[in-house]
């Protein structure tokens, strides 16, 4: 649950992919992150605190110590070269909710309880997310951040009242990063296989607009999976079965462009 504990904006995710360079010296990264991004956050320990976050989640890195450095390729990097950060929000979402317990029984309770334009407050998710965790400082803070991270996303809106927040919308997902929508679930799942109707209901998607999924899986097939539809079920078949094989095909789509 550790690593959602600060806010993060997609244009600030975006930057550091922009500021990226293969086999660079992490602190070269953080410190041009630092004086070129994020410059809404008051000071440099707010700053560090998110820049933190975005690292864990979307920065592929070798060696550790001062030795750590940025890989040679990375799929995030390679897509927001291409792509605003408002065609990739959707998946950056997708990867945080993916890869953190809190962001999940958050979600869980958010879209359980709230239809679109519904309210709710940080204390009611607070409570929830407390009686599954316990009441620990950084369960706290980890909802803390959630909820303004999904204001940023412009999944919620403020409400009348300090506390509160309006479901405000779904983010729509377009062709071109889908790939990276399942590529968060896989590195969830770790399964070359799909439920088609398991996918369009994980966390992962929660705040996602899923009423085009049919045909974005459709738009990959058979480049990057096989779909089937038998016995009344509906599953695709992922063609890459490892990490790095998954990984070589998405830079390989996303080069040629």
């Amino acid at each position: 649950m550790i690593g959602l504990d600060f806010p993060v904006k997609p244009q600030w995710i975006h930057d550091v992919h922009h500021l990226w360079r293969p086999a660079q010296p992490i602190s070269e990264l953080v410190q041009a992150a630092l004086a070129q991004t994020m410059q809404e956050l008051g000071g440099e320990k707010a700053r560090r605190n998110s820049l933190t976050v975005i690292l864990r989640y979307f920065v592929t890195t070798e060696g550790g110590g001062q030795s750590r450095r940025t890989a040679t390729q990375d799929v995030w990097v390679a897509y927001a070269r291409l792509y605003p950060a408002s065609t990739m929000a959707p998946a950056y979402l997708a990867c945080l909710i993916a890869q953190n317990e809190v962001a999940q029984e958050a979600s869980r309770f958010i879209t359980h309880r709230c239809a679109l334009d519904d309210t709710l407050t940080s204390g009611e998710l607070r409570r929830h997310v407390v009686a599954r965790f316990g009441e620990r400082k950084v369960v706290t803070n980890a909802v803390s951040a959630f909820l303004r991270t999904l204001q940023y996303f412009g999944v919620l809106a403020a409400g009348e009242r300090l506390g509160e927040y309006r479901f405000a919308a779904r983010l729509p997902v377009s062709r071109e990063v889908f790939p990276l929508i399942v590529w968060a679930w896989w590195q969830q799942h770790l399964s070359p296989q799909v439920d088609l109707d398991g996918f369009g209901e994980d966390l992962a998607a929660a705040f996602l607009r899923r009423d085009g999924f049919p045909d974005l899986w459709r738009a990959y097939q058979p480049s990057l999976w096989t779909l089937e539809e038998r016995l009344g079920g509906r599953r695709v078949t992922l063609k890459y079965a490892t990490a790095s094989s998954l990984m070589e095909a998405l830079l390989a789509l996303v080069t040629s462009s």
